[in-house]
């Protein structure tokens, strides 16, 4: 795995202006003030500008702030034992509170660092496809960081100049305005960007295909937004689908394609895979990491991947292995010890109701899934913890238990063998008494899901990590063409064209009824939609069953104007706190009103 060197950026003041600093070639990564903005115009300076702006990425994608803001609070997801209820519960949400204003802080920075590209970038003496294509990764990534802010904060500052001084005046941009700005750029990086990246190199720069993606996004969430958008929003949608479809129709020339098991989007070391159009780079370098390893303390604050711990259940406590089976005793047991496959248990998020029926009941046809045939919650949720007891403590393994673990089934004593049998079972139905006593293990059934036992999302799972503390060292996958299908068919909903989203829906449908020992036919039939099961609950129930964890809940709804809604209406923590100003969030004041002059001309977001 690679990731991109990278020039640390930071405030010269609110306005986020830029301090130039060390590059790859550099002997350290401090800041050397010998360096003017003109570094930019180097060929050095410009790849190095450009890398600086993909580290910035890193502060939120893996980060517990960026990912509990993105997936907290919504219908998908509630807090497990343990972790801050700030952004579950919408209480103490503050203008003060660290995760938001990083939001805002290090993509201003980012933004005036891709200003100072953009101006002295094309003075660079290299060639004109390679500057080109720099270029154009440039304002890929200032669109992408304008669309980050404009979907948290609406109206913000449009800033498409260098700063390089102190300012303490500023305004909020109409959004709309910053929409055109952001769709200029990323029109123009879909033609200067490279038409795609070669199979397995990494991925961590972006290509037309990104490009594209994103720009569908952009159009389909400006269609929703009244503020924002052309009219009553058709010609945005029109925009939207056009756009998600020539990636979809001509994704041979870009280089990507649809995964045919959808397990294989997130095994580990196919973070680069055909279904991937970009990724914020991760690797176990001790000096660009900026993350911890080996059980050390990360080189980069607010930079690790904990994605591999947040979704993980509390495999590790004490059960009563008779549980469930009238008339046994009851014996409490630690039936699992810590360890690199299965991973820390942090317990920050854990599914809703909700999200176990989107992938599980059949009670509403056709807009949940049936598990029988739908491969999706089997390529989402562990199921199994084979057992590891007897253990050795190791860099491995937490701990050294050298008695094998025994339970009593049908009056005689069973021991689990190591590596071999399975201690913990949620098979993600209910189970019968006699199912309980011819197993080995525990089974827990959804009636006995908790705080601590649910089961864990694996999409960011990390086994080849070197210490069982560790984050992840893998690439984050930020974009796939998966996704961009979803995209296709919200915005046919939105034309009012079913029978173009059914037919979007129906390639992943497809694809979810693949089973690593091929294709049943009653499954592939029994998944197939027509026009008339579409609409906006049934797109955002599919998103689930494709996206669940992926860090998009949180924007999905708020572009759909259905977050309060649907926080109330399946998500217990957030229920009697959430309100509708919760859709933005608020404007940090230590970092950006309280150094304005004109405080009263840059007013806050409501409810805040």
């Amino acid at each position: 795995m690679r990731i991109q060197k990278y020039i640390k950026i930071s405030c010269l003041a609110m306005l986020v202006a830029f301090l130039p600093t060390s590059c790859k070639k550099m002997l350290d990564q401090e800041f050397h003030s010998s360096l003017g903005p003109e570094f930019f115009s180097t060929p050095d300076g410009l790849k190095a500008g450009i890398d600086a702006s993909y580290s910035i990425m890193r502060f939120f994608w893996g980060s517990e702030g960026f990912t509990t803001s993105a997936v907290a609070g919504t219908d998908e997801a509630i807090r497990g034992g343990d972790g801050s209820l700030t952004f579950h519960t919408y209480q103490n949400i503050t203008a003060d509170d660290g995760t938001i204003s990083g939001i805002w802080n290090n993509g201003f920075n980012s933004i005036n660092n891709l200003n100072g590209i953009l101006k002295f970038g094309p003075a660079t003496n290299l060639p004109a496809d390679v500057k080109a294509n720099l270029l154009g990764e440039a304002k890929f990534l200032r669109g992408f960081f304008y669309f980050l802010l404009v979907q948290n904060f609406g109206d913000v500052p449009l800033h498409t100049e260098f700063n390089s001084i102190p300012k303490t005046v500023a305004i909020r941009t109409p959004i709309k305005e910053v929409y055109a700005a952001i769709i200029k750029d990323l029109t123009e990086a879909s033609q200067e960007l490279p038409v795609k990246i070669n199979p397995g190199t990494s991925k961590g720069h972006a290509s037309q295909a990104a490009a594209l993606h994103l720009l569908a996004k952009v159009y389909l969430t400006k269609g929703w937004n009244e503020k924002a958008r052309e009219g009553d929003g058709t010609q945005d949608f029109t925009n939207a689908y056009n756009t998600a479809n020539a990636l979809i129709t001509n994704r041979s020339q870009y280089g990507v394609d649809l995964e045919a098991n959808f397990s294989d989007i997130f095994k580990e070391g196919n973070e680069y895979g055909k279904e991937v159009l970009l990724v914020s780079d991760r690797n176990t370098d001790p000096l660009f990491s900026e993350s911890g390893y080996n059980n050390t303390n990360p080189a980069t604050a607010n930079k690790d991947n904990g994605l591999n711990r947040f979704w993980v259940m509390n495999y590790t406590n004490t059960r009563n292995v008779n549980e469930g089976i009238p008339g046994a005793p009851v014996q409490n047991k630690q039936l699992m010890v810590r360890d690199l496959v299965n991973g820390r248990a942090f317990r920050r998020f854990r599914p809703t109701q909700y999200t176990y029926d989107a992938f599980n009941s059949t009670e509403i046809p056709l807009v949940n899934a049936n598990p029988q045939y739908d491969a999706r919650y089997d390529g989402t949720f562990q199921k199994e913890w084979i057992t590891n007891i007897p253990s050795v403590q190791s860099n491995a393994v937490q701990t050294t238990v050298g008695t094998p673990i025994t339970t009593r089934r049908n009056g005689v004593d069973v021991t689990l063998t190591k590596d071999v049998d399975v201690a913990i079972w949620l098979p993600g139905r209910e189970v019968t008494v006699t199912e309980r006593q011819n197993f080995k293990g525990v089974i827990i059934a959804p009636s006995q899901y908790d705080a601590e036992w649910f089961p864990t999302m694996k999409k960011w799972a990390d086994v080849t990590r070197l210490h069982f503390n560790d984050p992840s060292d893998r690439p984050t996958i930020l974009m796939r063409l998966g996704e961009t299908y979803l995209i296709a068919a919200e915005a046919a909903f939105k034309l009012n064209k079913p029978g173009d989203a059914a037919t979007m829906i129906n390639v992943l449908r497809t694809r979810a009824a693949f089973r690593a020992v091929g294709q049943n036919a009653a499954a592939l039939a029994s998944m197939q939609i027509t026009a008339a099961n579409i609409s906006l609950e049934f797109i955002l129930r599919e998103r689930t069953r494709e996206m669940f964890g992926e860090m998009t809940r949180w924007y999905d709804l708020v572009r759909t104007g259905t977050l309060v809604e649907r926080a109330k209406l399946y998500n217990s923590q957030a229920v009697d706190h959430i309100k509708d100003f919760h859709v933005l969030r608020p404007i940090p004041n230590q970092s950006e009103r309280d150094l304005l002059t004109n405080r009263d001309e840059f007013p806050q977001n409501p409810g805040y």
